[in-house]
Order: C-alpha cells, then sequence, then structure tokens
C-alpha cells in the first residue's frame, strides 16, 4: 500500500511539475504592444507658433486735432472703400477758410493796385524820354523816373507772391478740411471703434486717447503669421504645405501654403531670433475668426514620401546629447531584442528607418513605463500596439525622451 502511494505522488510530481514550470515562465513575461516594422507616408515638417491675421488690415488715425461730430459705423460694419465712417467738427476750419479766401482777394487786389502803378511809372518814364535826349529833362531826374519803374515792378512782383502765398494757405486749409471726414482706404469690415462721438482726435502715431480711430479690415482672405526659429528658417520656402491649428479651435486644423518669408529677423530680449512667415489659408466658411488668435502651424518641409518606418515612441536614445544612439526593441520568438538603427527623415508620428530593421520586424511601441525599463533577453507577451500621435506644436515623446 505504501508503495503505491509513493508511485502515485511520484506520478503526480511528474504531471505538476512541467505546467508549473510554464505557468512560472509565462507569469514572468513582460506584456508589450507592438507594430509591424513597413512603409509608411511621411512628411517631413516644423513646427512653429504666431498668430491669425486678416489679409489687410488699417489703423484709422486722424491727420488733424479735432473734436468727433459723428460716428457712421459700429464694430461688424461693413464699409466700402471711400465711405464716410466718421465726422470731425469743422466749423474752426471753414471760418479759417474764409478768413484766408478774403486775405488772398486782398493780396490779389493789391497786385492790381500793383500793376496800375507800374503801368503810370512806364508811361511817365516814356513821356520823359524824348524831353531827356533833347536837353529838356535832366539826366537825374530821368533816373529817378527810371527807378520808380524798377521799384513798382519789385513791388508789383511781391503782391503777386503774396497771391500764391495765401493761395497756398488756403489749399492747406482746405486740404485739412477734407480731413474732417475720415473715410474707408479699402473694402472690409470694422472691427474696432476705438473714439466716441464728444471726444478729440488726435493726430499721433503713438497708442495714447484719441489717437486711433478704428480699425478696418479685408476679411476675404485670411492668414497666419508665423514665427519661424532661424534654425529651422532654411528649410521653408514658398508654396511650402502648412497646417494651422488656433488656440482657440483646437479641433479645427486650418490648411494654407507659404507666401512669404522675412529676410530680415526679429529678436526679443532672452530669446532666439526668429523669421516671420506669412501662411495664405484656404477659405473657411464656418470659422469665428478674430485676428491676433495665437495659433500654432505644422509647416511641411519637403513632399510626402513611402519609407520604412517606425513610431516615434519605438525609438529610445543613449549616450550624451547630440552624440545619441538611436534603438528599437525587436521582438522574436516572444524574446525582445535590441537593435540600434540610423534614422532619417521624420514626421509626427514616425520615423524613418535606413538601416538596422527589415519590412514585417515586430517593435516594441509601448507601454512607455515597460519600454522605458525594458533589457535585452526579456520574455514578453505581445499585443497589437495603438500610434500615440504627437500633438500639433508639442514635441514628440521621442524627442522629448532625448
Amino acid at each position: 500500500m505504501r508503495r503505491q502511494l509513493l508511485l502515485g505522488g511520484a506520478l503526480a510530481l511528474l504531471v505538476v511539475l512541467p505546467l508549473s514550470i510554464k505557468a512560472l515562465r509565462v507569469s514572468e513575461q513582460k506584456a508589450v504592444e507592438v507594430v509591424t516594422v513597413e512603409k509608411r507616408a511621411i512628411t517631413p515638417s516644423i513646427l512653429a507658433s504666431g498668430i491669425l491675421a486678416f489679409g489687410s488690415q488699417v489703423t484709422l488715425v486722424s491727420e488733424v486735432l479735432a473734436r468727433v461730430d459723428e460716428v457712421l459705423v459700429t464694430e461688424g460694419s461693413s464699409v466700402r472703400r471711400g465711405q464716410v465712417l466718421l465726422r470731425l467738427e469743422s466749423e474752426s476750419l471753414h471760418a479759417e477758410i474764409a478768413q484766408l479766401t478774403a486775405a488772398r482777394r486782398q493780396a490779389e487786389l493789391a497786385v492790381d493796385r500793383q500793376r496800375i502803378r507800374l503801368e503810370a511809372a512806364v508811361s511817365k518814364l516814356k513821356r520823359n524820354e524824348e524831353l531827356h535826349r533833347h536837353g529838356m529833362v535832366d539826366s537825374l531826374r530821368f533816373d529817378d523816373l527810371a527807378s520808380e519803374v524798377h521799384l513798382a515792378e519789385v513791388e508789383l512782383r511781391n503782391s503777386q507772391e503774396a497771391v500764391r502765398q495765401s493761395s497756398a494757405l488756403l489749399a492747406q486749409a482746405q486740404l485739412r478740411l477734407t480731413k474732417t471726414e475720415v473715410r474707408a482706404p479699402i473694402d472690409g469690415i470694422v472691427t474696432a471703434v476705438s473714439i466716441k462721438r464728444g471726444e478729440t482726435a488726435v493726430p499721433s502715431a503713438m497708442s495714447i486717447a484719441g489717437g486711433s480711430l478704428m480699425v478696418v479690415a479685408d476679411t476675404r482672405q485670411l492668414y497666419a503669421e508665423i514665427q519661424v526659429d532661424e534654425s529651422d528658417i532654411a528649410r521653408v520656402t514658398a508654396d511650402h504645405a502648412a497646417t494651422i491649428v488656433p488656440v482657440a479651435f483646437p479641433d479645427r486644423l486650418l490648411k494654407g501654403r507659404v507666401e512669404s518669408i522675412a529676410l530680415t529677423p526679429r529678436q526679443t530680449p532672452g530669446q532666439s531670433r526668429t523669421y516671420p512667415v506669412r501662411i495664405r489659408l484656404d477659405p473657411v466658411l464656418d470659422l469665428k475668426f478674430h485676428p491676433g488668435m495665437s495659433a500654432r502651424a505644422d509647416i511641411a518641409t519637403a513632399a510626402t514620401a513611402q519609407r520604412l518606418s517606425v513610431p516615434l515612441q519605438a525609438i529610445q536614445y543613449e549616450g550624451p546629447s547630440g552624440a545619441s544612439k538611436a534603438n528599437v526593441f525587436v521582438v522574436e520568438n516572444s524574446t525582445v531584442r535590441k537593435r540600434a538603427i540610423e534614422a532619417g527623415i521624420s514626421d509626427d508620428s514616425y520615423q524613418e528607418v535606413v538601416k538596422g530593421l527589415n519590412a514585417d520586424d515586430v517593435v516594441v511601441v509601448g507601454p512607455a513605463k515597460t519600454l522605458r525599463f525594458l533589457r535585452e533577453g526579456e520574455r514578453v507577451q505581445t499585443r497589437p500596439g495603438a500610434l500615440k500621435t504627437a500633438a500639433l506644436g508639442q514635441p514628440p515623446a521621442a524627442e522629448a525622451s532625448r
């Protein structure tokens, strides 16, 4: 009986022990997410930030110092080029024009008077010229008559210059009168009205009360004005495609193309130099657009290409910054092997692999915590991984981990 019990126990041990070892090995495997290496569309791009703007926007300022009599538009009003938007007080200018008109008439009368005097002096000189030749008028008297003619000519020219001066002053006053009516310089929409009736308009380019009257914008064309870092500007050229995301509407992707690139940089103290890039946006019908809105831009720097690639989160970097080596973990027979790769171009989601991997290789992409502490030769359980696309305007996970 005892012998039978020992034999049964041995048989049970032979059955249970392999199963236990297998279960222990399974429990030691790490769960990882994997993707297959294959060719994917990669669009190299750079990220930058800026603001949204209308195609043309004009800030109207007063050219004369005067009180506001009428404001004929409000924010949001549609206007046509040449339309009167605002009227300034003009009574004082009308009075000045009347005064200058009278002064010019007086100057014209003075010209007429001097012309008569000149004609009389010339006639008198001619009558005495014949008498002087016959010795009936002495030379001193004749010279006095000639001097009177020259003096009359000078006084006539002086009166004529006074007429010109009066005419110029009158023209200036009439020009100032026309500037009491502020007109729209372009077709568009009034986006801001900065002054009210009764306030004083001040001719000034500075940001002081009364210095700005209103803003008129051409809303038919929208732009993004983006600041691109000097380290990236060499890769941007005109007509490059771009995707714009307004901060106020993070779920909206606006499409456009680079229209112009500034030749000179801008530099803010404490920051690197940037170059303004103007991106012309495709028409947008249902976007509540406000100029000056902050926006992020993803500017394509090359055409889309099909390249052998892996997700950015699959790549780990080792070594000092600037000389780091890129590695991935490849799954072979439920075991991970570290593989050095040579990286090529990239976009927000994928990194091209120039060397080190073949199509259909299986690489680990996550979870991030597991991938960080994964070691060569560890056994894993695999499941399909989900691509974690970097948010527009944020650095990809692989870049952030360098």
